[in-house]
């Protein structure tokens, strides 16, 4: 019982600090002219309710998928060894390290560049229920992470179709943001379960953001769909298949 408290407490506390930072790196730039203290303030609300959404849709997604394939996922922020390791931060716990690695990003860019890929998680490897494998495979975890980026694309379209700007804006960095392959990230998991999907699922929602601001939503899924069928199609037999 003690150990999972504690494991809802650890989650917990990943959930939040990740609202608090991403709260800060959208809402620090309000890109106003003139800095006016209530206007910053409301616009920062604004950004947290957003944020809050963004983050319910893209755990949501985890969770259902999780459930689905079988296991239990936990959410955890991202341990950046080797970024506290370079700036010899020994005295600062290892929770911390990609907090700090954020607000430099976004103090360095003055606000301009969000790095939002800040929640990961890790997966119990065998599942609960029988399908098939007795274990989870990679290619399970890459499902699981593209279920949250697709809850987050459901979202951004939700966004779109009611013309809350700031909404598609958050959840598109935040949808790009997660394809970093590295580390513990998702778009490492995502990468490393199926490099095909990987691609096919970057270009088509890559396009998607693209030429939403463009086209009509059917059109720009269309072009999206076409596009990322192509580049998959020919990535897997370049890169797959004749080197297989």
């Amino acid at each position: 019982m003690k150990q999972v408290s504690l494991n809802y407490y650890k989650e917990a506390r990943s959930v939040i600090v990740t609202i608090l930072l991403l709260t800060l790196i959208f809402g620090f730039n309000d890109n106003k002219a003139v800095f006016i203290l209530k206007n910053w303030i409301a616009n920062l609300v604004n950004v947290a309710l957003i944020v809050s959404l963004v983050l319910l849709f893209n755990i949501i997604g985890y969770k259902v998928a999780a459930k689905y394939l079988g296991t239990i996922i936990k959410l955890k922020i991202w341990n950046n060894q080797k970024f506290k390791e370079k700036l010899s931060l020994k005295s600062v716990d290892l929770f911390y390290s990609t907090p700090i690695l954020a607000i430099l990003i976004m103090i360095m860019s003055n606000g301009k560049i969000f790095f939002s890929s800040i929640l990961t998680f890790t997966v119990e490897k065998i599942k609960l229920i029988g399908k098939g494998f007795p274990h989870i495979r990679d290619y399970d975890v890459a499902l699981i992470v593209l279920a949250g980026m697709f809850f987050n694309f459901i979202l951004m379209l939700l966004f779109k179709t009611t013309g809350i700007d700031l909404g598609v804006k958050i959840s598109s960095w935040f949808i790009l943001m997660n394809f970093l392959p590295f580390s513990e990230l998702p778009g490492a998991k995502l990468f490393m379960g199926s490099r095909t999907l990987y691609f096919f699922s970057l270009i088509f929602f890559a396009v998607n953001i693209l030429f939403l601001n463009i086209l009509s939503i059917i059109s720009a899924i269309l072009l999206s769909v076409l596009f990322s069928s192509i580049f998959a199609v020919v990535y897997f037999y370049f890169f797959e298949y004749l080197t297989a």
